[in-house]
């Protein structure tokens, strides 16, 4: 065995050692801020499926079409980047693609290397599980609030920041629950599977989130029409699943009703928001805003992240990609995006109609996918460290599953030319990463923490836990208050 065949075999664990001391000494256990804790580890784990990714021995083929189209891509969002007024966080945005990219696409290798059944038992387990305890989440924060004598949906959802984030991870689940119904073959976990599945449907109905009223029937409509004949079997599992969701609601409004002594049909008695509220809780002077400030500066946008700071309130996002990406990035950017989007969309179309049989976890992953865009023109759907954790499970599975003939297995076990750049690539990147956590941390802590110790969060889910941290104008504010605070 030569040098470089020995070296490849301690190169991970080695990556996996030096990143983790590395980002605990240096950053310290935990951050100063509870709300901060899901990004923090965020950053851990990506970083660590940043470092398999340079030791997995599999390789894509992107194609020359979609290498020169990346690569275009690519230089226009570094060219925005650099162009940007306020660097620091459209340097820190540019990166977290970056990094969730890389995510998704080591996640794909990992299904690779491992088998697809293995990978995708293995998977389904996680997501069920994953569910499941979200659900007990919820009950508990339920059975507190009944506990002091109603129904506040922010001790309900308060695990979760905000119960549209709740929502955003069940669009990211929910679908995937039929294929796990196909994929167990026991007993137990299929019943654990429909549980499971009673629960979060009745939960979705629970939270009146009402993107879910545009997102999934649009998203079931697709592939109805795509999939034809050969998705009945899966939409009869979901039907199944739907009716058993909607009698845990009723179930549940009932027993919430009983314990406060209220009507049934009565308002609140849900405990969530309802489905026919009048208002577009601000998203359509968001969307406003967004587009004046595209107009403001339409070929390279106002700079990534940016838009947390032309608001004075608590948003950071649009709540709509597609005008995020207008005023931040650009038209160019933006028109290149939806493009390899659509592109990308119409392949796994062929690939679903290519197929003689159905496939229930294309099925799933597909409609997943659709109904995530969807969500995302209504609400932020990749912002809080939940989603963009299943973000790359779900993008990095489905790459696989609808482009497995593009990944290839290596015999070679010896470090390559390749995995030498990649390695000097990825300690540089996570080198960055490092201190510009510390930074923001250190300023989120300057900024929000008065003098007599009292803590001040709005609880922005862009980035931090505030998510204006780099903000001209909110520096003032902040700084202006703690002043006033120490006289």
């Amino acid at each position: 065995m030569n040098l470089r065949q020995s070296l490849s075999n301690y190169i991970l664990p080695f990556l996996l050692a030096i990143w983790l001391v590395s980002f605990f000494s240096y950053l310290g256990w935990k951050p100063g801020f509870a709300y901060n804790a899901q990004r923090y580890f965020e950053i851990f784990l990506i970083g660590c499926l940043l470092c398999a990714g340079v030791t997995v021995q599999v390789s894509f083929h992107f194609g020359r079409f979609w290498a020169i189209a990346s690569s275009v891509l690519l230089i226009m969002m570094l060219i925005v980047i650099w162009s940007a007024e306020n660097n620091w966080p459209a340097v820190r945005e540019g990166m977290q693609y970056l990094a969730l990219f890389g995510a998704m696409l080591v996640v794909a290798k990992a299904r690779q290397i491992s088998g697809k059944e293995s990978f995708d038992r293995a998977a389904l387990m996680g997501v069920v599980v994953f569910c499941f305890g979200c659900s007990l989440i919820v009950f508990e924060g339920l059975l507190l609030s009944l506990s002091i004598g109603g129904v506040d949906q922010r001790i309900v959802f308060g695990a979760f920041i905000n119960i549209r984030i709740f929502a955003e991870l069940q669009f990211l689940t929910l679908f995937l629950l039929p294929a796990a119904h196909y994929q167990f073959t026991s007993s137990g976990w299929r019943l654990f599977t429909a549980l499971t599945a009673v629960f979060w449907w009745g939960l979705l109905l629970y939270t009146g989130t009402r993107s879910a009223l545009v997102a999934l029937p649009f998203a079931l409509i697709i592939l109805a029409i795509t999939a034809r004949g050969q998705a009945l079997g899966w939409f009869k599992v979901l039907g199944f699943q739907i009716l058993g969701g909607a009698c845990f609601y009723f179930l549940l409004r009932g027993i919430v009703a009983n314990v406060l002594d209220e009507s049934f049909w009565g308002g609140g008695v849900g405990g969530g928001m309802s489905f026919a509220r009048s208002s577009t809780s601000g998203r359509l002077g968001m969307w406003y805003d967004s587009w004046s400030h595209f107009l403001e500066s339409p070929w390279f946008g106002q700079g990534p992240g940016a838009f947390a700071c032309f608001t004075d309130g608590l948003a950071a996002g649009p709540h709509n990609l597609f005008f995020q990406l207008l005023a931040e990035w650009g038209v160019l950017v933006t028109f290149t995006s939806f493009l390899l989007a659509l592109l990308i969309f119409w392949g796994m179309v062929l690939r679903l109609r290519d197929r003689e049989t159905s496939d229930s976890l294309q099925l799933s992953l597909f409609v997943t996918l659709v109904t995530a865009v969807a969500a995302s023109m209504m609400q932020g759907m990749i912002n809080s460290p939940l989603q963009q954790m299943l973000i790359v499970l779900v993008f990095g599975w489905a790459w696989h599953v609808f482009s497995q003939t593009r990944f290839v297995s290596q015999s070679n076990s010896s470090i390559s030319n390749a995995q030498v750049l990649r390695f000097i690539g990825v300690v540089v990147f996570l080198s960055i990463v490092l201190w510009g956590t510390k930074k923001d941390l250190e300023l989120q802590t300057e900024l929000l923490v008065s003098p007599d110790g009292v803590v001040n969060l709005s609880y922005g889910p862009r980035f931090w836990a505030d998510g204006h941290d780099h903000c001209p104008d909110w520096h003032e504010r902040y700084s202006t208050r703690n002043q006033a605070e120490s006289y």
